[in-house]
């Protein structure tokens, strides 16, 4: 049993301080703002105790348990300390969209009521369930057989953190002081993340490193619902469209079979887009600061992370540019794309990196691999995979909606507007070229990672489509009250 306490602390403690730390950087008491910091404080916090882990090992120390639980017992305390000294103030009116001093309303629907608390013991139902599989089943899927789980069992057996080389150099190694999996550059993070909750158990438990990502999930949750009532959207509305995203098969999936990297860098990119969205429409510093903290979380946990940072350039460009700018700027990234793609390409060696390759026939970068280019369409297994199959519920008829209301209703037209359209359109044409001119195509025509990286993307999706009809209730009536779900209810 106290070894069970300890896996509870190593889950609790690193949300606590993370959501404090967070809590503090408002001063304000917007409706939001807790769940916004238990979101995204909670993920950020698990992904820190991992580097507490790293800066044992770097000090010279065995990876432990002691050490850094010490250093989050202090950073929670003097976090909580702070927002206790810290008096509250008035919420700032922001001209540019932002929070605004609250409104009379029109009393709340005693439907919108039921309704949001029948979702709500939807979603503490759904939550059992997954607790309860994440509980009972034992470490299931492929990829943590291969490559993230066993990096875990191994540092948590050996009790420190031994090197994965590729095959040769291990080969090569006659002392046994290094391991080797097919993955073995992948970063290490993930893997870590199971370490940190064994490292509570006293010992490799799968239940114990399987936790995390229960506390993903949960903490995705939190962190969606509480930038939506930053947005402005009702109780219901948010909820909502939190219940959507937790309607995925999908990533419920992710959740109860956990091993897979996916579900955390779905959780890191989309509350950095999110976030992101926040700065653009409003400025904050402090969205502006969380979108930074979140992208680069998603560099650390997976390859693909460091390549969705670039879908954040064109964005940020459209955000800022006059639209006449940003016009010219598309035009002359245009035109350099013409320009390499006449040429030839580019080829070029980095020390102690690797050979990169960027050719209309070839795309090659370290670590990532090498693709062939070249159109070689197939929309069945897309169709299939978005609107035929039950991977996604409801998101393959919301997701064309959405599009098709922010094109009547003139979405777009502000520069954070504009911003989320680039960044949809630039997400959407990323995973164009994935599956439709390299050979990651096999990955859809065999029904196996197409899911796995549109999934990347979903929650960052799900919250633009939350704007969209956020900006329809404006469109049909400019000053609206109980409009569409309602008046909010006093929840937050």
């Amino acid at each position: 049993m106290l070894e069970w306490g300890r896996v509870g602390l190593s889950l609790v403690l690193p949300w606590l301080a993370g959501a404090l730390w967070v809590r503090l950087l408002w001063r304000t008491a917007p409706a939001g703002v807790w769940p916004l910091a238990l979101g995204y404080g909670g993920l950020l916090g698990l992904l820190s105790a991992t580097g507490l882990l790293r800066l044992q090992v770097a000090l010279g120390f065995t990876p432990g348990w002691l050490g850094p639980t010490a250093i989050l017992i202090g950073l929670a305390t003097i976090a909580g300390w702070r927002l206790w000294r810290c008096a509250p103030v008035a919420v700032p009116v922001m001209p540019s969209g932002g929070y605004t001093q609250p409104q009379p309303q029109e009393p709340t629907p005693l439907w919108a009521h039921i309704l949001f608390y029948l979702l709500l013991i939807w979603l503490g139902v759904r939550g059992l369930h997954l607790l309860l599989e994440v509980w009972w089943r034992p470490l299931y899927p492929w990829d943590a057989w291969t490559t993230w789980a066993v990096r875990s069992r191994v540092w948590t057996e050996l009790g420190q953190l031994v090197p994965f080389v590729d095959a040769p150099r291990w080969l090569a190694e006659s002392g046994g002081a290094a391991y080797t999996l097919p993955a073995w550059h992948y970063p290490a993070m993930v893997s870590l993340l199971s370490v940190w909750s064994t490292l509570g158990q006293g010992g490799w438990n799968e239940t114990a490193a399987n936790l995390p990502w229960l506390g993903c999930g949960l903490a995705l949750a939190l962190g969606f619902y509480g930038q939506a009532r930053l947005w402005g959207a009702s109780a219901l509305t948010a909820l909502t469209f939190t219940w959507l995203l937790f309607s995925l098969p999908l990533l419920n999936s992710h959740i109860a079979l956990a091993g897979y990297a996916d579900l955390w860098l779905a959780a890191v990119l989309g509350l950095a887009v999110i976030a992101f969205f926040h700065w653009a429409r409003t400025g904050d510093r402090r969205q502006a600061l969380l979108a930074t903290v979140s992208a680069l979380a998603g560099a650390l946990l997976k390859l693909e992370g460091m390549v969705w940072l670039l879908l954040f350039l064109p964005a940020l460009a459209a955000a800022r540019l006059p639209g006449r700018w940003f016009l010219a700027l598309a035009v002359a990234a245009t035109a350099a794309w013409l320009a390499w793609w006449l040429s030839g390409g580019l080829v070029w060696t980095v020390a102690d990196f690797g050979k990169f390759q960027l050719t209309p026939e070839r795309l090659q970068i370290p670590y990532l691999g090498q693709f062939g280019l070249g159109y070689r369409g197939s929309w069945g297994p897309v169709v299939k995979n978005l609107w035929v199959l039950d991977n996604w519920h409801l998101l393959g008829l919301l997701l064309p909606l959405s599009a098709g209301v922010a094109a009547l209703t003139g979405f777009g037209a502000q520069p954070w507007q504009r911003a989320q359209l680039v960044w949809v359109a630039a997400s959407l044409l990323a995973l164009f070229i994935l599956f439709f001119w390299t050979d990651a195509q096999q990955w859809a025509e065999q029904y196996t990672s197409i899911n796995r990286v549109f999934l990347d993307f979903v929650p960052a999706l799900l919250f633009w489509s939350l704007a969209v009809f956020q900006h329809l209730r404006v469109y049909l009536v400019p000053n609206p009250g109980a409009v569409l779900f309602g008046a909010a209810p006093k929840i937050r």
